[in-house]
């Protein structure tokens, strides 16, 4: 018998990770430094953009929570835009759907949507999912991790990034042996000293990765 069940259903903590899909967060601080270690310089046109990015943002989300639609419009695809995803070699896919098989005796089939997915060639470089403004971006850790899991080459490491338009989080996922990932720190877009000009650099590195 096969169980077909949504990744939000399947995947909801950290122990599911753990349990269902063998995946762990490293002990190695030098696991992933690349959100950290001689990131790109950041240009005046750049910082202009940022800018508007952050002023855009604040003017609507004064007024209520922003839904994921909102946040990929005035923020996610601003920053892949400056950030060179939208050029090639990159290539666009959104939304789109990933299938995840569990091994278990009943053999479980976990579906899920990802909003937006950055791929050069078989490579998942960059999987962006974005959250209503509500809704830590811790919660949708497991869940992105699982869709990167899905993507992935035996052989290779895939970065992520989550935001629900308040904070950024970024992921690194390795599958060369058991799989293994870390985060980086939270990066926040709500200070009036606000941390998008971080982001941003993070996401340049990343590319060119």
């Amino acid at each position: 018998m096969v169980t077909k069940i949504g990744v939000r259903e399947a995947i909801k903590t950290f122990n599911d990770l753990q349990n269902k899909l063998n995946s762990t967060q490293t002990e190695e601080d030098n696991f992933f430094r690349e959100w950290y270690e001689k990131l790109p310089e950041i240009t005046e046109a750049e910082q202009s953009t940022i800018t508007r990015i952050k002023q855009r943002y604040d003017y609507h989300r004064s007024s209520s929570l922003l839904l994921k639609g909102t946040i990929n419009l005035l923020v996610v695809f601003p920053l892949l835009e400056v950030a060179g995803f939208l050029d090639p070699p990159f290539r666009i896919k959104s939304p789109e759907s990933v299938e995840l098989i569990i091994e278990d005796p009943d053999q479980t089939i976990i579906r899920g949507l990802i909003d937006v997915l950055v791929v050069k060639d078989s490579l998942w470089v960059l999987v962006i999912e974005s959250k209503r403004t509500s809704i830590p971006v811790a919660a949708a850790i497991p869940q992105i991790l699982a869709y990167m899991m899905a993507n992935s080459q035996s052989q290779q490491s895939i970065y992520g990034m989550v935001t629900n338009g308040d904070s950024f989080l970024f992921i690194k996922l390795n599958q060369n042996g058991k799989p293994t990932y870390d985060l980086s720190r939270e990066f926040s877009l709500l200070p009036r000293k606000h941390e998008l000009s971080q982001v941003m650099q993070i996401l340049k590195k990343l590319g060119q990765i």
